[in-house]
């Protein structure tokens, strides 16, 4: 009975260890695999916050990139000024080809950064510009003579400003 008894604890004992040893690596397995998703999911996290970043200034760098460019193809004989059209504070870039002048306007308009090439001293409403891209607002400012202030918001209000200077003047 005795030898029953040992015998018995002995399979009892190396049933615990088997259990014992399997749950072992199962346990592994689960932390190493929570921690693979927890990885992924903060990785996610990042690359979300990434995008909406980028595509936050988006609109306003390439506002700010479009009338620098715009600003740098006139800067002759005295081919950028600021003023109004229709009523709407815009950049209007001068430029003759041949005996004809003719005026390109960059203004917002309608939440749209807005382009408009016309013949000088035809009359053309605001409406009329080709829309660009979204913005909530745009403004350009002389500082001093031949630098300019160029500030464009995009649509959550986040506003970019960079500068440009003509070499060229009136």
């Amino acid at each position: 009975m005795g030898e029953a008894r040992r015998d018995a604890r002995r399979a009892e004992k190396i049933k615990r260890r088997h259990v014992i040893d399997m749950l072992f690596p199962i346990a592994l397995f689960l932390v190493l695999a929570a921690s693979s998703l927890f990885l992924v999911i903060l990785a996610a996290n990042v690359y979300q916050k990434s995008v909406a970043w980028e595509e936050s200034n988006y609109e306003s760098r390439t506002c700010l990139s479009y009338v620098t460019e715009k600003i740098r193809q006139s800067d002759e004989n005295g081919g950028v000024t600021v003023g109004t059209f229709d009523g709407v504070p815009c950049l209007m870039l001068l430029q003759t080809f041949g005996e004809q002048s003719y005026v390109t306007y960059l203004y917002s308009y309608e939440g749209q950064l807005r382009e408009l090439f016309v013949q000088e001293g035809v009359l053309m409403k605001a409406s009329d510009g080709q829309a660009i891209l979204d913005v909530d607002h745009f403004a350009v400012e002389e500082q001093e003579d031949g630098i300019f202030r160029i500030s464009c918001a995009d649509e959550n209000g986040k506003e970019s400003v960079t500068y440009a200077a003509v070499k060229s003047k009136a």
